[in-house]
């Protein structure tokens, strides 16, 4: 029994090394990835799950993001609407409701948000606290929660092996709101056009604003 229950031990923490080994490997392939990105594009699709939701609500579109602070969501229908990060505000532009919500940039997104790595703002070991969910050959699944805000959100990362790209990114709020966007067809420091990151309201839209903006 003595001995099996030190070999059981032995093997615990060989699993433990050969896991403590694969989340570090996995971070640095991660973090050196987005350093050597300047500018990405993506078509991504997009589920959200909430207990306060009757089913799945599920849209797509394409991506835009520039170092350090600049980005572009734009949902296709039927859920049409356009996100763009200047770099100073964040624009939502609802079409269908003829709104444009303005914010500023910096609250809205944080170095400790979860979403923040994907736009290139933080650095994933000093702003997160990590685990690896599991692995399997071509594949890290990886936990992220923020250290400064832990009440923020929890980010699950899919990255793949072969290049350290995002596959998946699985966002649960603590009001139990999960919001998965899968990427496919990325592209990597490719030029973008400056007023890919520009917006002007349209005629006849209306503006909201947080109370203190």
């Amino acid at each position: 029994m003595r001995r099996i229950a030190l070999g059981a031990l032995a093997t615990m923490l060989l699993l433990g090394g050969t896991r403590a080994t694969a989340l570090k490997d996995a971070l640095k392939r991660l973090q050196q990835r987005y350093e050597d990105t300047r500018t990405l594009t993506a078509d991504f699709k997009q589920s959200v799950q909430s207990p306060t939701l009757a089913g799945t609500l599920e849209s797509h579109g394409k991506v835009a993001f520039e170092k350090p602070n600049r980005m572009r969501w734009d949902y296709e229908p039927p859920d049409k609407q356009t996100i763009v990060g200047d770099g100073e505000t964040l624009w939502i532009y609802q079409p269908d409701d003829k709104q444009v919500i303005k914010a500023p940039l910096s609250e809205a997104f944080q170095a400790s948000t979860p979403v923040s790595f994907l736009a290139g703002l933080g650095r994933v070991e000093r702003d997160f606290e990590t685990a690896l969910e599991r692995e399997d050959a071509e594949r890290w699944v990886l936990r992220l929660v923020p250290r400064k805000d832990k009440g923020i959100g929890t980010l699950i990362l899919t990255v793949r092996k072969a290049d350290a790209s995002v596959e998946e990114a699985r966002i649960t709020d603590p009001l139990g709101t999960t919001t998965r966007i899968a990427f496919t067809d990325e592209r990597r420091n490719v030029a973008l056009e400056a007023d890919l990151f520009h917006f002007t309201p349209p005629p006849g839209v209306d503006v909201v604003k947080p109370p203190a903006y």
